[in-house]
């Protein structure tokens, strides 16, 4: 109930399912996991998708033994679809929630209406999508769940707004104004953010990329919200040589600025996919918040890996 004579309720239940699993081979002994999840109630987890999880969980960790480290340096990035998007929430996705914005924070302050990205990039953040973690039926200011596009063919559109920053901006909220319990205050926050789908295929990507590296999933990263730069820890991907994907990689980093990866995403696969799991949750002012995200494959023109001396 607010002052301003709205009345709003919502039901989100929330479920996930979760595997790790520990080999050993030869003395040497490597860890992973995964999760299903999501807006679900439990008739989602039927027999097929425990084995699949179980499945899943099993090749994560047998790949890790025969894994290698690239060299480190500048080189292309493919990023894949899904999971991966985790790296547009963080590094690019806070930078465009207006309270950092109104703050002169983040470096997208001045920036509505410019080209932040090539013309094949559109960013949308969504609260409707079903059984997305991030999904809201009203927000927590009694604003309804909507989509809200940040990027629209390479031009920042709309900040993600809470109904302080909305007035300040002179625009509608856009049903962001989220909070951990009622012992927080709502502030701008993320729902489901994602970037449509391109035109090619995911191996006329990887293609292009000639020699990189493919990165399947991301752990452990650290993001300053301001300027966007970031580190991540990539815990699954693969080698790219002669423009085919080679041996599984481990134990790297890859660095970089959220903003001038956004500009250097060169292309986009047509393989759309969201995050399925249901596990994880935002910090943000020491709140947290379940997100969801996703993305196509994406070929970023260069981001810094540490690995090996090259």
């Amino acid at each position: 109930m607010t002052s301003d004579g709205v009345k709003a309720e919502d039901v989100q239940p929330r479920t996930y399912l979760a595997a790790t699993a520990v080999a050993e081979k030869n003395g040497k002994r490597e860890r992973a996991g995964w999760n299903f999840g999501g807006r679900r109630d439990f008739s989602y987890f039927a027999p097929g998708l425990v084995e699949e999880l179980a499945k899943t969980a099993v090749n994560r960790t047998l790949v890790l033994f025969d894994a290698v480290q690239p060299p480190a340096g500048e080189i292309p990035v493919v990023l894949g679809p899904g999971v991966t998007g985790v790296l547009l929430h963080e590094a690019i996705g806070h930078g465009m929630e207006a309270d950092f914005n109104r703050k002169k924070i983040s470096t997208y302050c001045t920036m509505i209406g410019k080209k932040v990205a090539e013309p094949f990039v559109t960013i949308v953040d969504d609260g409707t999508v079903p059984h997305q973690l991030g999904s809201i039926n009203v927000d927590d200011e009694g604003t309804l769940g909507q989509k809200t596009v940040l990027v629209e063919k390479g031009i920042l559109t709309s900040f993600i707004h809470d109904k302080i920053s909305a007035k300040f901006y002179g625009v509608k909220p856009t049903g962001n104004g989220r909070r951990q319990s009622y012992q927080h205050y709502p502030i701008p926050r993320m729902r489901n953010t994602y970037m449509e789908a391109g035109p090619a295929t995911p191996d006329e990507v990887i293609r292009a990329a000639g020699k990189g590296i493919y990165v399947e999933d991301v752990s452990n990263g650290q993001v300053k919200i301001g300027e966007g730069d970031f580190a991540f820890y990539v815990s699954q991907g693969r080698m790219i040589e002669n423009g085919k994907l080679g041996a599984p990689i481990k134990d790297i980093n890859i660095m970089g600025n959220g903003p001038k990866m956004l500009s250097n995403i060169t292309m986009l696969a047509n393989d759309f996919e969201f995050h399925e799991g249901g596990a994880g949750a935002c910090g943000k002012d020491g709140q947290a918040a379940p997100c969801g995200f996703g993305q196509p494959t994406i070929l970023v023109k260069s981001l810094t890996v540490g690995g090996t001396r090259g």
